[in-house]
């Protein structure tokens, strides 16, 4: 009966520890360090996203092309020019 007890007051306490940030309204706030990192990579992501080879449409069948680095048009299978 006592382990039960035990157990019961436990998950409780575990509960609450997970629960308290959003009843409390309190967020964890990141150390300096991780937002500059997460910057960078921000940074790195959208340059290799802007400085790549662009499509606009398939040559071939004229569809749209969304994926900015797409090698092969989606909907005839086509290669893109490079």
């Amino acid at each position: 009966m006592m382990a039960l007890v035990f157990g019961a007051v436990i998950a409780v306490a575990a509960l609450a520890y997970i629960l308290y940030p959003i009843f409390s309204g309190t967020r964890p706030t990141k150390p300096a360090a991780d937002s500059t990192i997460d910057e960078e990579i921000e940074a790195a992501v959208r340059a290799y996203r802007e400085g790549g080879k662009t499509h606009d449409r398939c040559a071939e069948c004229g569809t749209p092309v969304a994926a900015r680095d797409a090698r092969y048009c989606a909907s005839c299978g086509k290669r893109l020019p490079a």
